[in-house]
Formats: C-alpha cells, structure tokens, sequence
C-alpha cells in the first residue's frame, strides 16, 4: 500500500495534438509510458478550448484505455498568452503577502493585456538592507484558458494537481538532464504552427516572445520554405542581440541555445542557427524518445509541492 502515491500523469495539449507521460517518479528514471493524440481541427484555438466535449471525449476514452481514472494530473498551458515582466514591490513585504499586494496593483500599477489574470510571483534576489523595494518577476496567464482546460480534465475523469508553461516543462528537462547547465540561455520550443521563444537568466525566465506559424507554408515549394526559415532565424538572432545589449546593457550574453518541439526542419534549422552564431546549440538529439517529447517529460519532472 502505497508505494505508487507519486504515480502522475502528465499531459501537453496543443492546437493540434495532445501529448501525454505517465510517470511513477517525477525524475527522469520514472518514466512508464508515452505517446500522442491528434486532436479534431477546431479543438483547441490559439490556445484556447474551442470544443469542451470533443475534447473531455477524446480524454476520457484515453483514461479508460490506461486506466487512469482519478490519477493525479498536471497538464502545461500554451505560451501563446504568456505575460512576463520585472516588477517592484516593497521590500518589507513577505513572500506570502506578494501575491495579495500584486492584485491590489492591477491595472493600477501593474497593467496586463487581459483582465482577471492568474499570477505566479518568482523572486530574484533578496533585497539589501534599508532597500525600499525589491524586484520580482510576474508571470500572468488569462484564468479563463486556465480554468477551461480544469474543466475539461476534471470531467472527464482525472485529478488534477497543477498546471505550468510548455516553456518551463521543456527548460527543466533541459537542465535536470545536462551536467552542466549554462547561466544564460535562449530556448526556442518550435512546432508546426508556433515559435516559443524563452530567456531564460539563472534558470528564471525573463523574458519571452511567442510567434504563430501557418501549418500550410510547408506545403509550398523549397525556396518558400527556406525564405520562411531565415525569417525565424532571423527573429532568433534578433533576440539574441536583445538580450545582450538591452536587457543586460552588454554585461551578458546567451550562451546555450536550446531547441525543441515537433517542427519537422528542427535539424535544419539548428544548422542555418549554427552558421550564423558561435553559441552551443543543444537539440536533445541523443535522448532515448524523440525531440518533440521533451515538453511532456519535462513537465513529468515538476514535484508535486
């Protein structure tokens, strides 16, 4: 009795497909079975539930299947909607009383591109002494998309326990899984239809950009492609100058580059990537499940607290 208490499945839903990972461990070793589903087109819409009972259907017959009925569960959201920012808040300020004094500011101070948000606070460093303020960075997401996904899950038959962003599922793999992780990384979780784009600075993100993609540019001819190729690259490259001499006033710079996702041209976008710049590029090209699993087991890493 007992022994499977840390038992978790964990699930990644995009606009197209849901990814899932059962794991009895949230670590590497842990790992028990996988695999995706296709969704209907029209499912899932920019991130956001479109058909509640398509999908609870499609869940529960994969519950049923498993066997999975009332098995904890944590799901990761799109980045599509992702808000992150730098914000101050007093220094006298307890880390339990952050969050409560963060939604007093709401759309007094602190403004969001979408109302009723659900927020998590990161804390940077601890403020100095007599310092008035200390620095946190927001993460905000629309609590309506949150809540839907809850909703969907919880009908058709799990327990679910939590939830995070893809961006994060796939860092953490990233970083539990290499010797050496580096200080300064830029992530690029690509996929059929969308470009992730993640900072992330002593493994806190900081900063992020999410880029739609249409499915259909890979039905063109070669030279389209490759044109729609460079252009993403050049976005990344973009970034990456940002970072260096905006965001740290050339005191830093990227040094991992960190690819992922389902996108079929990743090999060849990690070679026109390493033509251009010197930074290490990790594409998870020697792990045991393909590339585009990374997000699931990254999130099958998360502990449960």
């Amino acid at each position: 009795m007992g022994l499977l208490t840390n038992d978790r499945v964990n699930i990644v839903i995009t606009n197209y497909l849901l990814r899932y990972a059962y794991y009895r461990i949230p670590a590497a070793e842990g790992l028990v079975s996988y695999g995706e589903i296709e969704l209907p087109k029209g499912t899932v819409k920019e991130g956001k539930v479109e058909n509640k009972s398509v999908l609870v259907e499609m869940i529960n017959k994969l519950i049923h299947e498993k066997k999975w009925r009332k098995k904890k569960l944590f799901f990761s959201l799109p980045d599509d909607t992702v808000v992150i920012r730098n914000i101050e808040i007093p220094a006298s300020l307890a880390r339990n009383e952050a969050k409560e004094y963060v939604k007093t500011q709401l759309g007094n101070k602190i403004y969001l591109p979408f109302s009723n948000p659900a927020i998590a606070l990161d804390f940077l460093d601890d403020a100095p002494e007599n310092q008035e303020f200390q620095q946190v960075l927001l993460y905000a997401y629309p609590q309506d998309k949150l809540t839907a996904f809850e909703e969907v899950f919880d009908k058709a038959g799990f327990k679910v326990i939590g939830a995070d962003l893809t961006s994060l599922s796939v860092y953490r793999y990233y970083y539990l899984t290499r010797e050496e992780s580096s200080r300064h990384v830029l992530l690029a979780h690509w996929n059929r239809d969308s470009l992730g784009i993640t900072i992330f600075q002593e493994h806190k993100a900081i900063f992020t950009r999410y880029i739609t993609i249409d499915p259909m540019l890979f039905s063109g001819n070669k030279a389209d492609i490759t044109v729609m190729l460079d252009d993403y690259i050049l976005e990344i490259n973009r970034i990456i100058d940002f970072y260096r001499y905006s965001i740290t006033k050339g005191n830093e710079q990227i040094e991992q580059v960190v690819l992922a996702g389902d996108f079929p041209l990743l090999k060849e976008a990690q070679s026109k990537i390493a033509d251009q710049v010197t930074i290490p590029i990790d594409r998870f090209a020697k792990e045991e499940l393909p590339v585009k699993y990374v997000d699931v087991m990254g999130l099958g890493m998360k502990s449960d607290g």
